[in-house]
């Protein structure tokens, strides 16, 4: 029977056989098997695949000899190597330069070193593993060796030297220049740092200054020849600074002449006869601060009265700076710091006048005190163009003796006098040297006599002494 069940049993068992005949289950079907065939051929040549790590340091190992000698590796003709290694991919796919540990031996001998030049070797490469990875094997190391230049190492410190060139416009002073550093270490090589022998900074500034400047100055290494040394690379020296900051202060400048002050110079000493050596100096500032000076005034004073015609009147004083100022003006390489100070005596004469009694004067006697002068006269010198002191006597000569700082003393007592000279001829002349005189104080009583009152001395004295002070 056509619809019966054998019918249906029979239309499964034909579809089960002919299944392979079914387009979509063929290809599928073929895919995996393709897909796992794959898979176990690349697996199975995979395990002896080689691999290739790159630029992986090369370290260098120094002996214990080589360390204890200083001895340094300054350059290598690799820095790196590239290691192949065989396995398995999902091993050596994960290996980098870390993996891997590659070095080279220094361990020469030192007698070959002899501080001119560097030394050279040629020394193998290894390479070990450095992880827990190590189911692989390392193949091959390429470069198998290098080549390396060594030496000791050496350091040295020297001053950095100024060879800048500059100028400073009219009216202008350049200070000099201040450098960021002043010094520079080198390093390097021994045989290279020997060849060093000076340090300095170079600049050219074209154009006259006329404000502070600052810039940058490259550092130049000279050999004993003073030749420069431009291949400081080559040489493999390095510097703890390459360049420094160099700032030259620009000031105002002005030209100031010295004057000198005197005391007890008479009125027509011509002041031609005054000398000083530098008449002038160079000073430099600020502006403002210039724009307020006219001179300057040497720091003492010179006093007539301490001239001696026996020896010449020259003195060394020292020249003083108001604040903010600096002294410019040099005497080769020295700043001038003092002036010479000359007065020229000639033609003068120096003559010894006694001075009377009645010339003689005391002033403000201390109240309640008698002062009594005993002596008739004093001996006085005085200096002056030998024409003017010819015509001088006694009576031109005044002497004033000031009590007013001894009120409270009693008896003898030296009192400082002051000499002067009168008339025409004091105008040409002075007194020389200083005097004081001999004053007997003593207490006064008042006596009353009729209406008046009349102060008396209770004691007299018979006599002063007046001389000049040594």
């Amino acid at each position: 029977m056509k619809d019966g069940k054998p019918m249906e049993k029979k239309r499964g068992k034909l579809s089960l056989r002919n299944i392979f005949y079914h387009n979509t289950f063929v290809l599928v079907f073929s895919f995996a098997i393709a897909l796992v065939t794959w898979f176990v051929m690349a697996y199975n040549s995979d395990m002896n695949r080689t691999f290739t790590i790159q630029d992986v340091p090369i370290v260098v190992v120094p002996s214990t000899e080589a360390e204890a000698d200083g001895l340094r590796v300054f350059n290598m003709s690799y820095a790196a190597a590239d290691i192949d290694v065989s396995g398995n991919s999902l091993i050596t796919s994960k290996l980098t330069a870390e993996d891997f540990k590659v070095t080279v031996s220094l361990n020469p001998t030192s007698t070959k070193l002899t501080g001119n030049t560097l030394q050279k070797m040629t020394v193998p490469v290894q390479a070990v593993k450095n992880s827990a990875l190590s189911e692989y094997d390392i193949v091959s190391i390429n470069p198998e060796e290098i080549n390396l230049e060594y030496d000791r190492y050496k350091e040295v410190t020297l001053p950095l030297e100024d060879e800048i060139v500059y100028s400073a416009d009219a009216g202008f002073y350049p200070g000099s220049p201040v450098l960021s550093q002043d010094s520079v270490t080198i390093s390097g090589p021994e045989s290279a740092v020997n060849r060093v022998s000076r340090a300095a900074v170079g600049y050219t500034l074209d154009a006259p200054l006329r404000d502070s400047q600052e810039f940058s100055c490259p550092i130049r290494l000279y050999d004993q020849n003073n030749q420069e040394i431009t291949d400081t690379a080559s040489l493999y020296l390095t510097l703890s600074v390459d360049t420094v900051q160099a700032t030259i202060p620009v000031m105002a400048r002005k030209t100031v002449p010295l004057v000198v002050n005197t005391v007890h110079q008479p009125d027509s000493f011509a002041q031609n006869r005054i000398s000083i050596e530098p008449a002038e100096i160079a000073i430099a500032g600020s502006q403002e601060v210039l724009d307020g000076i006219s001179e300057i005034c040497l720091g003492s004073a010179i006093d007539f009265a301490d001239l001696d015609l026996s020896r010449p009147a020259a003195f060394d004083m020292e020249i003083p700076l108001p604040s903010g100022v600096r002294n410019i003006t040099n005497a080769g390489e020295n700043t001038v710091t003092q002036a010479k100070v000359s007065i020229n005596l000639n033609g003068y004469s120096r003559a010894t006048l006694t001075v009377p009694e009645a010339n003689i004067q005391l002033l403000n006697p201390p109240a309640g005190k008698d002062a009594r002068l005993t002596t008739r006269s004093m001996e006085v010198s005085v200096i002056g163009p030998q024409a003017q002191v010819g015509k001088l006597a006694g009576d031109s000569i005044f002497v004033q003796i000031d009590l007013a700082n001894v009120a409270n003393r009693t008896g003898s007592i030296e009192a400082p006098a002051a000499v002067t000279i009168s008339g025409t001829a004091g105008e040409a002349c002075w007194v020389s040297g200083s005097y004081t005189a001999t004053v007997t104080l003593s207490d006064a009583v008042t006596i009353q006599a009729g209406a008046g009152v009349e102060t008396a001395s209770a004691g007299s004295s018979d006599g002063v002494v007046a001389k000049p002070q040594e």
